[in-house]
């Protein structure tokens, strides 16, 4: 009897041990969503996504990984906003729930920063992010990124 108590107790150890691992290197998945785009690493963006992953944000079409990078090479690209360089993602709020060991769901939320007229940072952008994740050939990726602005607030 105590072999199977201690058994328990040391695989509920293991589970705890992996989850804690997951959660560093999902942790790592969403900064690198803006270590990413803030390089203006787009190939690199594009394979954070899984295989049928796609990126969902406002009005824009539902996209897939390497979609995804190209429409956001093209939206940095054109600076429509007119934002002054060097800027930058901050990212807080995360939380990982999981459901099975290749499964797991974020929410997260970041400020874009850019720098003031005297080069001072200054928030831009607000958004919440919504991610279905998985683990695609040992590697956690994004199944799903929803990102809805919050300021300036999205189109409804």
């Amino acid at each position: 009897m105590l072999a199977i108590v201690a058994a328990l107790s040391l695989s509920g150890a293991a589970t705890a041990a992996d989850e804690t691992a997951d959660r560093a290197v999902i942790h790592a998945l969403l900064v690198d969503y803006g270590r990413t785009l803030d390089a203006r690493d787009f190939d690199a963006f594009g394979r954070l996504f899984a295989r049928d992953g796609v990126y969902a944000s406002g009005p824009k079409p539902t996209v897939g990984g390497p979609a995804a990078a190209a429409m956001l090479r093209s939206i940095f690209a054109a600076n429509a906003l007119g934002f002054r360089e060097p800027n930058f993602h901050l990212f807080f709020n995360e939380v990982v729930t999981f459901a099975g060991p290749d499964h797991a769901h974020a929410t997260s939320m970041s400020l874009y920063m850019v720098p003031d007229a005297a080069d001072r940072p200054q928030a831009a952008l607000m958004a919440s992010y919504d991610d279905d994740l998985v683990r695609e050939d040992g590697r956690w990726k994004f199944a799903r990124r929803t990102v809805k602005g919050l300021i300036p607030a999205s189109p409804r």
